[in-house]
C-alpha cells in the first residue's frame, strides 16, 4: 500500500488554504499531522478521502487516482473520523456495525466474519458497556472511541483521524495512541492532534502545516520557530515541548 501526494493545492471555492504538497507514505506508516489552528488540518485530510475536490495536483493510491475510482472504491481504501458530530439516534453497536456497509450493502445483513470483527473491534476500544446506548447519550469521550470504532471495521488500508483525542481523559488519550500506533502495523494511518507531547515519541512522521504547505520532518529536525519561543521549546532528547 503507497499514497503519494503529487503538486497538490487544496482549498474552497473561491479559497486556497495550502498548495503545492508532495508527500508520500506506505504501508505501516504512523504519521502525525501538526500545525496551528486554521492552519488546514482538517481540509488536507478531507481531501485525501476526496470529501473535498483538489484545486490542482494527484493523490495517488497504489498507483490509481483517488478521483478515478468509484465512491465504494475510494471507501474500500480511505477511512476518516472527523470531529463533526453525527446526530443519528442509533445504538452504539448500530453505528459501529455501519462501518461494514462496504462488505455487506446498505441493506445486507451481518454475515459471521462481521459480526466477529466488530465485536473485536469494541473488545480492543473497551465499549462493550456502551453497545446499546444511543449514541445522542453518551459523552463526548465515549462518542469519540465510538466514531473510531466504526472507521476501524471499515477495515480500509488507509486511516484518517482529524484530531482523535479529542474529549479523551489523559488515560484514554495515551490507550488509543498505542492502539493507533499498533493498528498502523498494516495499515497508513496519519493522524492530526495537538496532543504532541504524546504523540511525537511514536509517531514515524511528522507532517508540518506551514507557511502555506506541508512539509515532513524529523522529530529531530523541528523548526525552531514553530511555536513561539519565549513560550515553549523542543526538548530534543525527550522529544516533548516544555514550558519556558
Amino acid at each position: 500500500m503507497t499514497l503519494d501526494i503529487k503538486n497538490l493545492d487544496i482549498g474552497y471555492p473561491g479559497k486556497t488554504v495550502l498548495k503545492n504538497i508532495n508527500l508520500s507514505a506506505k504501508k505501516s506508516d504512523f504519521i502525525t499531522l501538526i500545525g496551528k489552528n486554521g492552519a488546514g488540518k482538517s481540509t488536507f485530510l478531507k481531501t485525501i478521502a476526496n470529501i473535498l475536490p483538489a484545486k490542482i495536483g494527484q493523490i495517488i493510491v497504489n498507483n490509481q487516482n483517488i478521483t478515478d475510482l468509484t465512491n465504494l472504491d475510494r471507501s474500500n481504501l480511505v477511512s476518516i473520523v472527523l470531529t463533526d458530530k453525527i446526530d443519528i439516534p442509533l445504538k452504539v453497536y448500530e453505528f459501529i456495525a455501519l462501518g461494514r456497509q462496504n462488505y455487506t450493502g446498505f441493506m445486507a445483513n451481518l454475515r459471521p466474519k462481521d459480526i466477529n470483527f466488530i465485536e473485536k473491534t469494541i473488545d480492543y476500544l473497551n465499549l462493550k458497556h456502551l453497545i446499546n446506548r444511543s449514541i445522542t447519550e453518551i459523552s463526548d469521550g465515549e462518542y469519540q472511541k465510538t466514531i473510531i470504532a466504526r472507521a476501524l471495521v471499515q477495515d480500509t488500508p488507509i486511516l484518517l483521524l482529524d484530531e482523535p483525542t479529542t474529549h479523551l481523559d489523559l488515560e484514554n488519550k495515551a490507550l488509543l495512541i498505542r492502539q493507533l500506533r499498533e493498528v498502523s502495523k498494516n495499515k497508513i494511518v496519519i493522524l492530526s492532534t495537538h496532543d504532541l507531547n504524546l504523540i511525537l515519541p511514536k509517531t514515524d512522521k511528522i507532517w508540518l502545516t506551514k507557511d502555506g504547505t506541508i512539509t515532513e520532518y524529523e522529530k529531530n529536525k523541528l523548526p525552531d520557530n514553530f511555536f513561539n519561543q519565549e513560550l515553549l521549546k523542543f526538548d530534543k532528547n525527550c522529544e516533548i515541548f516544555r514550558l519556558v
